[in-house]
């Protein structure tokens, strides 16, 4: 079995998933949040898990792997996070707009990813994270007129369970990659 991309990038799923479970859970304990703070709050969020990705992207570059959707994932992460931070005065409509979108895109590309991903790689988590994240999307931008509170609490929501399922594919990658290094070392 060849050892790829995604086997050696467990480490990303389980940083992300740490990162979406500390932000999911803050949004689902203060759902009553002002704007201002709900906002920042996301934007911060975006900013991170956007560098992740874009450096992640760097790494796949100077790897020779795969690496454009992991990058159009990165800046647009990065894109909408400074936006969110840098405007603060955006109505709760707008910000809960470009949420949707971002949550559509990210779903798009990690489906994108999971179709591009070899066999028993974990392209089907992949894939099942992507198709959360659009109906994820699709809820959030039916949202539009809601407050921030149902906002924050599907965010919230949406966000632990990107944590969970970055967690499993952290860990099966990283079992895999052990099951490949030792097939590897008993050849």
């Amino acid at each position: 079995m060849e050892v790829d991309i995604l086997y050696r990038s467990w480490w990303s799923y389980v940083l992300r998933g740490v990162l979406a479970l500390i932000f999911g859970i803050l949004f689902l304990a203060y759902p009553g949040a002002t704007l201002k703070t709900f906002i920042t709050i996301l934007g911060i969020f975006l900013l991170i898990d956007g560098a992740v990705n874009v450096i992640r992207s760097i790494v796949f570059v100077f790897r020779k792997e795969p690496w454009g959707w992991t990058l159009v994932w990165g800046i647009i992460g990065l894109l909408l996070g400074a936006i969110f931070i840098s405007h603060t005065e955006f109505t709760l409509a707008f910000a809960a707009i470009l949420a949707g979108i971002w949550v559509i895109v990210m779903g798009i590309a990690e489906i994108a990813m999971a179709v591009d991903m070899p066999p028993e790689s974990g392209r089907g988590a992949v894939a099942v994270l992507g198709i959360i994240s659009l109906g994820f999307g699709i809820a959030i931008l039916a949202w539009t007129a809601g407050t921030v509170y149902s906002l924050m609490v599907v965010l919230g929501i949406y966000l632990l369970v990107v944590a969970i399922l970055d967690f499993i594919i952290g860990i099966y990658v990283g079992r895999m990659q052990h099951k490949v290094k030792k097939e590897l070392e008993e050849a």
